[in-house]
């Protein structure tokens, strides 16, 4: 098994898909509105060691057909950020509280994990139920969630809210244990009520910015598997205070991860932002043609464009892309962003 490398001619193959099916580059737009199937609105909390009539048609189910989902787990790297995975699934009932099984130590990951990653959520750690009401989403672990070293503290809260909000449906978290609410982690008192994707994750200070007096966006930098993978790695920086959200994510990818930092990004730092848009629900960014000299200047890195659609959408919600490059619509090679983009579906999949 593998992470596939977002690589050039994955670009390539991507890009035909689009011009041909008229889906967005990084995934079906009809996808990517609606992340999570209806049935998961609400689902009952369940009590440990038993089995419900509906745990045991979905198993019949998955036996009998061998259905499998794509679905975004949040795990560790060897360098300790927090980073999306996405893993090929059975496809069950409670696909939520199933995702959050498959971070878990120990459990049924483990036979899944690339090279360099491990489990986020504490060794023996159940979800003995999970409720989907209005927007929020409110987990029930086993006692053994509160067992975890203190600097993981930050990491399994933020890998939580991150997995259970990639589901359309939720937009804010609950942690309980045993059938009681957590108000906050019992090591470094981190709050563990109303958690949503505005906390960030793998969060820095960056270059100028005061504490009390920020913002924050999310960019997508990447890592280095081995000698020929990367993944994404997403890492939300506290900008000084702006309004426009989308121009400092593009120039926060530009300046690149901090000094010292494991990660690195593929957009050239001598690229410039000319003008960056926000409206109704669609980002537009116009660089200049220094992003065009990726592989001995004929094109744009496939990396440095789903960084881009990655970390505007992250940072400010936006549902599409336009790329512009010096006033015209992105074109290199196989890539023509005469139409905006959606962001992927599915970020750093495994392929066995």
């Amino acid at each position: 098994m593998e992470i596939r490398r977002i690589g050039k001619m994955t670009a390539v193959i991507g890009v035909s898909a689009l011009l041909l099916s008229g889906c967005g580059l990084f995934g079906p737009e009809k996808e990517a509105t609606s992340i999570d199937p209806p049935p998961l609105s609400e689902v009952a909390v369940e009590t440990p060691g038993t089995q419900t009539p509906a745990d045991a048609a979905a198993g019949e189910t998955v036996a009998a057909t061998q259905e499998s989902v794509d679905r975004t787990v949040y795990l560790l790297d060897n360098n300790g950020y927090v980073v999306p995975v996405s893993l090929t699934l059975p496809k069950v009932e409670g696909m939520a509280k199933q995702v959050l099984t498959y971070m878990v130590k120990g459990g049924p990951v483990e036979s899944m994990l690339p090279s360099g990653f491990s489990a986020v959520l504490p060794k023996g750690t159940e979800v003995k139920g999970l409720v989907i009401k209005e927007g929020v989403a409110t987990v029930d672990f086993s006692k053994e969630f509160k067992k975890y070293d203190e600097k993981q503290e930050k990491k399994i809260v933020d890998a939580v809210t991150r997995a259970l909000t990639e589901f359309g449906n939720v937009k804010s978290v609950q942690i309980w244990v045993n059938g009681t609410p957590l108000s906050e982690m019992p090591a470094s008192n981190t709050p563990t009520t109303y958690l949503d994707r505005n906390q960030g994750v793998n969060v820095e200070l960056g270059e100028g910015a005061v504490p009390g007096k920020t913002s924050s966006v999310t960019v997508y930098f990447q890592g280095q598997l081995d000698d020929k993978r990367t993944y994404f790695v997403p890492v939300t920086r506290l900008v000084p205070e702006t309004e426009n959200l989308a121009k400092a994510a593009v120039e926060e990818l530009i300046k690149g991860p901090k000094e010292g930092s494991p990660l690195f990004s593929s957009l050239l730092q001598t690229t410039r932002v000319l003008d960056v848009r926000q409206e109704n629900g669609l980002v537009t960014v116009n660089l200049s043609d220094d992003i065009l000299k990726y592989d001995d200047g004929r094109e744009a890195s496939p990396e440095a464009l789903e960084s881009l659609v990655l970390s505007l959408s992250d940072s400010t919600g936006a549902k599409n892309v336009q790329l512009m490059v010096e006033g015209k619509p992105l074109k290199s090679g196989s890539f023509d962003f005469s139409k905006p983009v959606s962001r992927s579906v599915h970020i750093n999949p495994i392929q066995y």
